[in-house]
Parts: structure tokens; C-alpha cells; sequence
């Protein structure tokens, strides 16, 4: 077992990032690749069974029709399933941090269960980051509470709040801490980047390869960063971890 809770500093969070990601590989990287295989599925099928034979034969009307059908199709998927996906995630990394075996159809169908309140939070937070964009004044404030607002999905996942408060909740456990946030996410986000930049080059199934291979350092280093900030302001423990999963199972 990695112990995960307790103040963590940047070397602590990259370091049990990998020993968690070494130590359950192979479930972690099948809870990213049921999603990208899923999509990769989707996408193949739209593309070249529906789309490319009007593409070929010029029906260009029935081609756009179908192109715009499938964007539509792919995002209303996609924002069902990413958040699935991060939430099954936070799940597995929540359990090891107990000493629990990770089970791939448990962590799901917990996520499945915060599903809504997961998704309501990533449009509310969106809405309002992009009211902020319009303006070229706004980004800044864009910017700033988007760092405030990256720990949504833990919020409403294990907190058990809804839409609105988990934006709230994330605000707090940020505040004071903005720039130490804004540093390790780099961090990591570079370690990530790595990954996907020399995965990229495999073709054709490179970019999918990088996603299923990077993603649970991405999702394990933020939710490892999201447990030290409650640590610090609210004295979390894994009594309180063991609450927050069994409350919402």
C-alpha cells in the first residue's frame, strides 16, 4: 500500500504518482483504454463504415449531414465517458490508498453513480470560464479559476456534492495555494506531455497508446494533490477517505 494522505511535498506527490501507477499498472491503464478503445470504436465506424462511402461517391449533402450527426454523437459520448473514466480513476487510486484490492466494474459503477454531478460541474465550469474568454480582459480571471476549479471531479465524487458545490469545494482547497498548484500541475502535465510526445510517434494507434498509457499518472498526481490539500486545511485521514467511499457506494 502507497500511503498517499499526510502533507506532501512535489517530490513526495511525483514519486508515490509512480509507485501507485507501478504497483496496479495494468488496472489502471485498463480503466483509460475501456474508454479510448470505446471512442476509437465509435470514431472508425462513423468515419469509414457511415461517412466515407457518400464522401466517395459525392454526396456531398448526405456527407454533411452525417459529419455534423457525428461530431454531435462523439461529443455526447465523450462527455459521458471521460468523466466516467477520471472518476473510476480516482476511485482505484482511493482504494489502494486503504490497502484495497482495485476493482475495475467497482470503480466504474462508483463513478457511474456521481456521474451527473461530475458532468453538471464540468458545464458549469466551463460556461463560466468561456463567459470569462469572450473579453480579452477576462482571461486572466479564465485562468485563475480554472486552477481554483481543477479538483471538481474529486469534489463531487467523493465528497458526494452536487454540481455547484463541488465548484465551491475545489475553490476552497485551492485558496492559498494557487501557485503550488499551478507548479505541480506543471510538473506533471509536462511528465504527461513526454509520454504522449514519444508515444506520438507510433502510427496510427500512437496518440491512443499515449492516452491509455498517460492518462492515470495525469488523474493519480492531481487526486494525490487534492488529498495533501485537504490534509493541510481540513486534517483529512483515511478514516474520513473510508467515510466519504462508503457513504457513496
Amino acid at each position: 500500500m502507497v500511503s498517499i494522505l499526510g502533507p506532501k511535498n512535489l517530490s513526495d506527490i511525483i514519486g508515490d504518482t509512480f509507485r501507485i501507477y507501478k504497483r496496479d499498472f495494468l488496472r489502471l491503464i485498463t480503466i483509460v483504454a475501456i474508454v479510448e478503445v470505446i471512442l476509437g470504436i465509435l470514431g472508425y465506424v462513423l468515419v469509414n463504415v457511415w461517412m466515407l462511402p457518400f464522401f466517395m461517391t459525392g454526396g456531398w449533402i448526405e456527407f454533411l449531414a452525417l459529419f455534423i450527426l457525428s461530431m454531435i454523437i462523439l461529443v455526447v459520448v465523450a462527455i459521458v465517458a471521460y468523466p466516467s473514466m477520471e472518476g473510476a480513476l480516482i476511485h482505484a487510486v482511493s482504494e489502494q490508498s486503504l490497502g484495497r484490492t482495485i476493482s475495475i466494474g467497482r470503480a466504474y459503477r462508483f463513478a457511474l453513480r456521481r456521474l451527473g454531478a461530475m458532468i453538471g460541474a464540468q458545464i458549469l465550469a466551463g460556461l463560466a470560464l468561456l463567459g470569462m474568454c469572450i473579453t480579452i480582459i477576462g482571461i486572466p480571471f479564465a485562468i485563475y479559476f480554472g486552477v481554483r476549479w481543477i479538483f471538481i471531479w474529486q469534489a463531487a465524487l467523493l465528497e458526494g456534492v452536487g454540481p455547484r458545490a463541488a465548484l465551491s469545494r475545489s475553490s476552497d482547497v485551492v485558496m492559498g495555494d494557487w501557485w503550488r498548484v499551478v507548479g505541480i500541475v506543471l510538473v506533471v502535465g509536462i511528465i504527461v506531455g513526454v509520454i504522449n510526445s514519444i508515444l506520438g510517434f507510433i502510427p496510427i494507434v500512437g496518440s491512443a497508446i499515449g492516452a491509455i498509457l498517460s492518462t492515470p499518472v495525469a488523474v493519480t498526481g492531481a487526486t494525490l494533490l487534492y488529498y495533501d490539500l485537504r490534509v493541510r486545511k481540513q486534517g483529512y485521514s483515511l478514516e474520513v477517505l473510508t467515510q466519504e467511499l462508503q457513504h457513496q457506494a
